[in-house]
């Protein structure tokens, strides 16, 4: 856990840098209401998008810069306390952890599409519009949970929790030893910190994208770097 606080706290501290460094950078992405604050302070009107589009943008966050960020901080996290311990400490096994991330991550995708298809969750990430680092901070923490829907309402976010506890039951399925329900809780619960990790990163990655130069031929490699 020590770990967790750690990788959590570095992504809070470096996405309030890049934000005082680049609060003026234009945020654009594929599929996302991402204009820039009008003159009004308001924020664009909400457009929903088809079940077709909310599948293909939930595959394309598996690429996307925040969630192998994610991927690699709970890989990262695994090796330091060498889970699951028969696949050890070595470089190999460090291998073997990144595969195993990648499939947990298509997991939970899955899972959690299957869920907002049945609620109406609507996946995308709505930036805050604030100019405050702490705001767009505070905004992104508790929109971790707090999403939209096909109306464009707010709801509780049920495939976040869903997927994040869910996921780590049937994951242990390829993993040595099999299903332990106590792991597969304390991984969801890694999960959901994480989770909120990288929905900060997600607030703050046009200015990070901005402030590295990272032209189109980045974007098509990572996605549009948007999650939930």
């Amino acid at each position: 856990m020590r770990a967790l606080r750690f990788v959590t706290a570095s992504l809070l501290v470096a996405g309030g840098f890049a934000s005082a460094q680049t609060a003026d950078a234009p945020r654009t992405d594929h599929l996302l209401n991402t204009e820039e604050k009008a003159a009004d302070a308001a924020e664009p009107p909400y457009k929903p998008i088809t079940r077709k589009q909310k599948y293909e943008y939930s595959l394309e966050q598996m690429f996307s810069g925040p969630r192998l960020i994610g991927i690699l901080a709970r890989t990262a996290i695994d090796q330091t306390e060498v889970i699951p311990h028969a696949w050890g400490p070595t470089a190999p096994a460090l291998g073997v952890r990144v595969a195993s991330q990648f499939g947990r991550s298509f997991l939970h995708a899955t899972i959690a599409t299957g869920i907002r298809d049945l609620d109406h969750e609507d996946p995308r990430y709505f930036y805050s519009h604030k100019t405050s680092p702490f705001d767009r901070t505070k905004y992104a923490l508790i929109h971790t949970f707090w999403v939209h829907n096909d109306n464009g309402s707010m709801m509780p976010a049920y495939s976040r929790f869903i997927s994040d506890f869910g996921m780590p039951f049937l994951a242990q399925t390829w993993r040595p030893g099999g299903v332990n329900a106590p792991d597969a809780l304390r991984s969801g619960a890694i999960g959901i910190g994480l989770g909120m990790g990288m929905t900060v990163v997600q607030e703050f990655w046009p200015d990070f994208k901005h402030a590295l130069h990272l032209g189109p031929s980045v974007d098509a490699l990572i996605g549009p770097g948007t999650i939930h």
